[in-house]
């Protein structure tokens, strides 16, 4: 299935939809357009990758992580954007079986796609802690993104976004977690002094605490991976240092899971709406 439209006209799409304060519903429909031509040329991919013996899930962007990025990133990314369609391949085990994936991977759609693909190690340049092997591959030349994950990447990445939910999206791009003293400012209407100063102190204790689990979550990943790179080398995964070690990333990440069980998403002023402080 071909794009219903050229690259500039994607491009135009995606500078319109960011300079407009509510998009056209044209603007909208024609994105939707482009989103039901990427699943379908993202349905016949994963069907590929699924020929080579893995188990793919798949995943076009929606309307609302598309418009968010192109806040962030600029109308232009629209056009040259690799994972507005992708899949991820998870993994059993470490390093080795990865870079053997990846290479599968490769290889088969070299032979079947116009365009070369293309890989990206984000195990060599990790953002915000976030570690995988693309694959960037072009059936009927578009692009779609594999991304190929050991077991504990997946982990951790699955956790780290379950994290950025709850107190900032901007987490994932090495942004702090969110401040949300303007919102209290704008919820407190005619509080004394001391209330206030109350109210900050307790902002702010519990800002030091995201922040901290932020660092703690990126000091697991660094963990994850030292370990993976020395199972990589020869290393015997079962040495009882090795299971120390990964014992505690796995405690590490049910500890999160659990903590976040009780946590309330952190307000935003977007979502107070009109309401001034």
């Amino acid at each position: 299935m071909t794009l219903p439209c050229s690259k500039t006209q994607i491009e135009r799409l995606g500078k319109r939809l960011i300079t407009q304060e509510d998009p056209a519903e044209e603007d909208l429909s024609l994105l939707n357009e482009l989103l039901v031509a990427y699943d379908e040329i993202l349905a016949s991919a994963m069907d590929g990758v699924r020929e080579l013996g893995f188990n793919p899930t798949g995943r076009i962007k929606n309307t609302g992580t598309i418009l968010e990025k192109l806040h962030r990133h600029g109308g232009s990314w629209l056009k040259s954007i690799q994972d507005l369609a992708g899949m991820r391949v998870v993994l059993p085990n470490g390093r080795v079986e990865q870079d053997a994936a990846t290479a599968l991977i490769k290889n088969a759609f070299t032979k079947s796609c116009p365009r070369e693909p293309k890989l990206i190690d984000r195990r060599e340049n990790p953002s915000a802690g976030y570690r995988a092997m693309h694959v960037v591959i072009y059936p009927e030349g578009v692009a779609v993104e594999v991304q190929v994950r050991t077991r504990w990447q997946h982990e951790w990445a699955d956790t780290f976004e379950k994290l950025a939910d709850l107190i900032g999206r901007g987490i994932r791009y090495g942004e702090p977690p969110i401040k949300w003293w303007d919102v209290i400012m704008a919820e407190s209407g005619h509080e004394s002094p001391e209330r206030l100063a109350t109210m900050r102190e307790l902002h702010d204790a519990s800002f030091a605490v995201h922040e901290a689990m932020v660092e703690s979550a990126l000091a697991i990943a660094e963990l994850i991976e030292a370990l993976e790179q020395e199972e990589a080398s020869g290393t015997d995964p079962d040495h009882p240092e090795m299971q120390k070690l990964w014992q505690y990333v796995q405690s590490g990440l049910a500890d999160f899971r659990t903590r976040m069980g009780d946590m309330t998403p952190v307000p935003t002023m977007e979502q107070l709406g009109t309401v001034e402080p």
